[in-house]
């Protein structure tokens, strides 16, 4: 008797899930079927990105195939991609940001600014490079110096 891969019990599936990272996951696996669509929808991998690990091409074909209004949570690295900040449009159900390796602080602030009014949890984690305290303060000074203005 001959198995394949579509003869798998769903909880065999989910285990094999539950060894891989989330791009890996969807990369692998999405679109292929509606079944493996509907479990990884079911276990969240649509909802919860973290997209860390994924170099260009990969987080292009990820982007591509992911529905935003679904996305609730998403975890970057700036190291891996770069550019990821700048290619997501505006996620309307995103409440968790976490931002990994991060040099550049104009673009965090451009996306958080987008996503101010539904974002609930902002981490950003620091390359370490030294001119972030400048570029934080002088964000909030420029801000709160159009504040002031607006009064």
């Amino acid at each position: 008797m001959m198995s394949s891969f579509d003869d798998l019990p769903d909880l065999t599936l989910l285990e094999i899930f539950s060894y891989l990272s989330c791009a890996d996951a969807l990369w692998s696996f999405s679109n292929l079927n509606s079944r493996l669509t509907t479990l990884l929808k079911e276990r969240g991998f649509y909802h919860h990105l973290n997209l860390s690990s994924t170099r260009r091409k990969q987080f292009e074909t990820i982007l591509s195939i992911l529905q935003l209004n679904e996305i609730e949570s998403l975890v970057i690295d700036r190291y891996a991609s770069p550019l990821q900040l700048r290619r997501w449009p505006y996620l309307p159900n995103l409440t968790t940001l976490r931002l990994q390796g991060v040099r550049n602080f104009r673009d965090v602030f451009k996306f958080a600014r987008k996503h101010a009014n539904i974002l609930s949890h902002l981490t950003v984690q620091s390359s370490g490079y030294f001119r972030t305290v400048s570029t934080v303060r002088s964000y909030f000074s420029h801000n709160e110096e159009n504040k002031q203005n607006s009064k």
